[in-house]
């Protein structure tokens, strides 16, 4: 049986909600105002819409709402994995596994529309105390395991994830959920992605203030300050992931991080992105400074943490290491424990703030990582946690001169 063009009309222009048309290969999103399925408000049907709410067919609610798409939609981008990404209509419902693109909500003001995360987010000790409104969300399992009866009962319109997975959650997800590939984790590419994160759920304009006021202010400021340094002026760094000798190599975040912080990464020439290596390639390439990540979980550091005593711990056992005693860097005790979470996601002007500190002390005296770490949970997060009075992020501490 046909459905009648006035059943349509009503389908398609009366209500906001997302339908689907189920056919032999793939479920269809009909817009609000769509009369073709195209799913787009062309301007013939966008004076259709004007003339059923002449003719009361419409609420004004309603017509505003087609106009909105007529003249906003369809958006589209690239996302982290070089697929094309198109959005219909307004994004009303999202599932962020990848954590940092939860955050990234909440810096858009776009938080209500969270209606799931990763089931491992709510180990993180940041959005449990800086985001607590965030951990109240159902979790659907993650993109790795995700339990897709449950993301079907949350019925997102878009589903957030690191490039790792999309293919694999398009494939078991129907076309009425939009995929994308956005991993907000690696400084090079960060910005991009949260400029079309923004664009496609319309929040250019409170993005690009947290971008121009805060991220690009700090990260810029400390390349200004770096960018000229010669070969010799900059320190060999060796940066120790969470096991012994797991280090970063020539591709990650961590070395452009290193570098726009005054050092050169001791594996920088290197094929392997992150992997295991020996203590004699450490010892051979003798680095100047060791910085050793701390899990963003603790115990040693973050923000639950009062009691520097566990990172002084790990701190301790590093220097201990009896192969690393003629190594410059142990030898000077110039050797850091730093929060892992710190130079990822929206927190990245933090991190990279304690990382130019260690690596160009007498560059940034007067850089204050903590202070950055506050303006970022006040004036952009709309948390009341003082970092000034809790956390443990560095060990040893950095000293600040004004």
């Amino acid at each position: 049986m046909k459905t009648s063009a006035l059943f349509l009309m009503v389908m398609l222009i009366g209500s906001s909600a997302t339908f689907a048309f189920t056919t032999a290969s793939a479920q269809i999103v009909f817009v609000p105002g769509d009369l073709d399925g195209d799913m787009i408000v062309s301007s013939d049907e966008m004076a259709s819409a004007e003339q059923s709410h002449q003719d009361g067919g419409i609420s004004s609610e309603q017509l505003e709402e087609i106009r909105h798409i007529h003249e906003n939609y369809p958006r589209t981008i690239v996302d982290s994995v070089d697929r094309n990404v198109t959005i219909y209509k307004p994004i009303e419902r999202v599932i962020t596994f990848g954590g940092y693109d939860a955050e990234m909500m909440y810096i858009m003001g776009d938080e209500e529309k969270i209606v799931g995360i990763s089931d491992w987010l709510k180990d993180n000790d940041f959005r449990k105390l800086c985001l607590p409104s965030l951990l109240e969300k159902p979790a659907p399992g993650n993109a790795a395991n995700p339990d897709y009866e449950m993301i079907l009962e949350l019925d997102p319109d878009l589903v957030v994830c690191w490039h790792y997975y999309p293919e694999k959650l398009e494939e078991q997800l129907p076309d009425t959920i939009t995929v994308v590939a956005l991993d907000f984790f690696d400084p090079r590419t960060f910005l991009e992605e949260a400029r079309k994160f923004a664009y496609i759920l319309e929040r250019e304009d409170r993005t690009e203030n947290y971008i121009e006021n805060f991220y690009s202010k700090y990260m810029d400021l400390i390349k200004d300050r770096t960018e000229g340094l010669s070969e010799e002026e900059r320190p060999k760094v060796y940066w120790e992931r969470s096991k012994p000798y797991e280090t970063f190599g020539s591709m990650p975040y961590i070395t452009s991080l290193i570098e726009l912080c005054g050092g050169r990464n001791i594996f920088a020439d290197t094929e392997f992105d992150i992997a295991m290596t020996d203590p004699e390639s450490v010892v051979k390439k003798n680095p100047d400074i060791i910085i050793r990540y701390a899990p963003s979980k603790g115990p040693e550091t973050g923000y639950s943490i009062e009691d520097p005593a566990e990172a002084k711990a790990l701190r301790d056992g590093l220097l201990a290491r009896p192969e690393l005693s003629l190594v410059d860097a142990v030898k000077n005790e110039r050797v850091y424990v730093l929060n892992m979470g710190l130079p990822l996601g929206v927190q990245g002007p933090v991190g990279a703030a304690y990382a130019a500190k260690i690596v160009q002390p007498d560059l940034f005296e007067d850089l204050d990582p903590r202070a950055i770490n506050q303006e970022l949970l006040t004036e952009y997060l709309g948390s009341e946690f003082d970092v000034t009075e809790h956390g443990v992020f560095v060990y040893p501490p950095l000293e600040l001169t004004v």
